[in-house]
């Protein structure tokens, strides 16, 4: 993907935009919380090296043309509250795979489903780099938040992944969701 300016989006309350160095205690407060984590598909964080790393992680990936991954800041004060994006994305078969988390204090108040309506929109747009018809959701069966956040979205249940991630020395089975294109833009949805 050749993008000049990482691409911000905007909803009613939140800004969208590229993770900085200046995030990485609020990236390593959310990661090392072992009830943000709980339902989280990495080791709970231990050292503040690991958010930078993390967030070099996500800087690589959309400079490699992978994937893209946004801070969520609230509009008016410009705090960090959590990231969302797509952690890859195949040209091939024209996917993506969508994850967010947000700092435990922002739970419930709606910034999750503003978050992923807009980057739902941006990569479901023609402004896009390129046509995506299908985006994915791997959800732990336990966490319950998850999963009603993406059905409100119109996700899919399609079934269960066994034993497909490995973290905290344990196999975790996985629900795989799946929103498609189609669906999103068709009415009643929008």
């Amino acid at each position: 993907m050749t993008i000049s300016r990482f691409p911000v989006l905007h909803s009613n309350r939140l800004t969208l935009d590229a993770l900085t160095p200046e995030d990485v205690s609020q990236v390593y407060g959310i990661f090392s919380d072992p009830d943000v984590i709980r339902h989280y598909d990495v080791e709970r964080f231990t050292q503040m090296d690991q958010a930078k790393k993390l967030i070099n992680y996500f800087d690589a990936l959309y400079n490699g043309d992978a994937g893209t991954r946004w801070a969520i800041r609230d509009k008016k004060s410009k705090r960090f509250i959590g990231s969302c994006g797509f952690n890859a994305w195949s040209r091939y078969d024209y996917s993506a795979v969508i994850s967010y988390e947000l700092c435990r204090t922002e739970w419930g108040k709606g910034y999750a489903s503003e978050a992923i309506s807009s980057i739902i929109d941006y990569i479901f747009s023609d402004t896009f780099s390129f046509y995506v018809n299908r985006i994915e959701a791997l959800i732990l069966p336990s966490n319950r938040p998850s999963r009603a956040l993406i059905q409100k979205h119109h996700f899919t249940l399609e079934g269960t992944l066994r034993q497909k991630c490995y973290w905290n020395g344990d196999f975790h089975d996985m629900q795989m969701f799946a929103l498609l294109r189609k669906d999103w833009l068709a009415p009643p949805f929008r």
